[in-house]
Formats: C-alpha cells, sequence, structure tokens
C-alpha cells in the first residue's frame, strides 16, 4: 500500500483578529503544503518585517504566524511650523499610543525647553501638537527698522 506524502488536512486556518485570509475561496479543506496569505481588514495596516503567510505543516498543524496586522494612526499631521523628527519621518507604522516629535521648521524658534509632539490616540487620529514654534519674522511690537533703510539720506555715500 503506498501513502503519497501530502496526506492530511488542517481544516480553516485560525482566525485573526486585524487580518483574514486573503483568497476569496472559503475553503475548509487544505491539503498539507497549502499556503494561505493574510491581509489587513478595514482600519488595520501590516506591520513593517511581519511575514503575512502560514503554511499547513505534516501533522495537520497551521505554522505559527503573530497577527501580521494592527491598528495603525495614518502618516502623523503635517504641521505648518514644524516638520517630523528624521527618527519620526522613517517610520510608517503608528500603533495607539506611539508618541512622535516634530522639529521647528527654517524660520521658526522654538519658544520652550521641549519639541512640539504628538500622539496616535485610541480612535486612531493624533493628537493635536503644541505650537511651540515661533516664526523669527513676527514682530509683536513694531519691528524696528533699521536706520540705513528708514532714511537713506542721513547715510550718504563715501
Amino acid at each position: 500500500r503506498s501513502c503519497s506524502p501530502a496526506t492530511g488536512d488542517c481544516g480553516p486556518p485560525p482566525a485573526m483578529t486585524h487580518s483574514r485570509p486573503s483568497s476569496d475561496e472559503h475553503s475548509s479543506s487544505f491539503p498539507v503544503g497549502s499556503r494561505v496569505t493574510f491581509t489587513c481588514v478595514e482600519g488595520a495596516r501590516k506591520i513593517p518585517g511581519l511575514p503575512d503567510t502560514m503554511e499547513c505543516l505534516p501533522g495537520n498543524l497551521w505554522s505559527r504566524l503573530p497577527d501580521p496586522c494592527s491598528r495603525s494612526c495614518a502618516a502623523p499631521t503635517r504641521l505648518r511650523f514644524a516638520a517630523l523628527s528624521k527618527e519620526d519621518e522613517r517610520r510608517n507604522f503608528f500603533p495607539v499610543g506611539t508618541n512622535v516629535s516634530y522639529v521647528c521648521r527654517p524660520g521658526y524658534e522654538n519658544t520652550s525647553e521641549s519639541s512640539p509632539s504628538s500622539t496616535c490616540l485610541e480612535n486612531l487620529t493624533w493628537s493635536e501638537a503644541a505650537e511651540l514654534c515661533r516664526s523669527e519674522y513676527l514682530c509683536t511690537a513694531p519691528c524696528p527698522r533699521k536706520a540705513a533703510l528708514a532714511a537713506p539720506h542721513l547715510h550718504p555715500k563715501m
């Protein structure tokens, strides 16, 4: 009697919270060697660097796969007065609770000891960043004009 090496069936893959099998076939039969790739459900994003495929192994077991997706805020809010820090600019996944910091843009000076920052909230929106950068070109009192510009006739060319 001969056995084919791919006997056995894993049944449907385990359910995940933030992802589902990407194939539209809702098969209940998965022979050994079958692979299932997962895609993120709405409101979730792929976690960078995590695998997204599981395989039916001999012994009728699915290979272990941590959920490849999770809830994440979209890219942080763009601010007129500050830019994302270089470190946060390189990130593309922002789970709830993630803090990002900003650096004042050229032409703006920081008015405090801390940097503007924002946090990814439970509802997947960003908290408002405090406006800690002030334009160097805005004067609170009338701007002092340079004497040479104000009265050029007082400064004859030598």
